[in-house]
């Protein structure tokens, strides 16, 4: 029973947040490329916004898209709240800006090396930006590491839209948080151990490959 309650929860946990992590790296790549890229009105407060929005709290995150699907807000309709889907878009809503910053400022510094070679060889904005985006194919691998890495620890905005409804939303956080408050230790501990693995696993490979540069 109690390797089955771990399992479930690690099949909640992995669905949901593998899912989110795809669903930023989508949005951030082309993001933040384009940001590092153009020149336009507002670009130094879009950049700012972004960096603040690194540090959201994950409970913000949370509320602000309960508000959106909940019965009396606009998306209430979809029928969205307490569900997987729901805590993918709050997921999403936390790693985005943290995606976005690492390429924006990667990718920036890369058009600064290489911008007067692209644009003497004639290259313009779409090849520029293919070019600068397969550069740092291994960069993005590991910030989507980074990313799976916060989506998968993440508690309070998961809590707020999934509602941890057993078999359904109750993922590994939720889980230790329910177990621990129910005496339930030894379930507790299976589960921490598992989410402690799983981090140190990804923060191992992350530091060893130290791509940021």
């Amino acid at each position: 029973m109690v390797y089955e309650k771990i399992l479930e929860a690690l099949i909640i946990s992995l669905n949901v947040s593998v899912f989110s992590t795809m669903i930023s790296l989508t949005v951030s790549l082309p993001l933040g490329a384009i940001i590092a890229i153009k020149s336009f009105y507002g670009r130094s407060i879009l950049i700012a916004c972004i960096h603040a929005l690194t540090s959201i709290p994950p409970v913000c995150a949370g509320l602000i898209v309960y508000l959106i699907i909940s019965r009396s807000g606009p998306l209430g309709w979809t029928g969205l709240l307490y569900t997987p889907t729901a805590m993918i878009i709050a997921q999403s809503l936390i790693i985005i800006p943290i995606m976005s910053s690492l390429i924006l400022k990667n990718i920036e510094q890369d058009f600064k090396n290489y911008k007067d070679e692209l644009i003497t060889y004639g290259a313009n904005f779409y090849v520029i930006t293919k070019l600068l985006l397969l550069n740092r194919y291994g960069l993005y691998k590991t910030i989507a590491l980074i990313g799976f890495g916060r989506a998968i620890s993440e508690y309070g905005a998961a809590a707020i839209v999934g509602g941890s409804i057993d078999h359904v939303t109750r993922n590994i956080t939720s889980s230790i948080a329910l177990e621990t408050s129910k005496g339930n230790l030894d379930v507790a501990i299976g589960l921490g151990a598992m989410l402690i693995l799983i981090s140190f696993t990804l923060s191992f490979i992350v530091n060893r490959k130290e791509s940021f540069k």
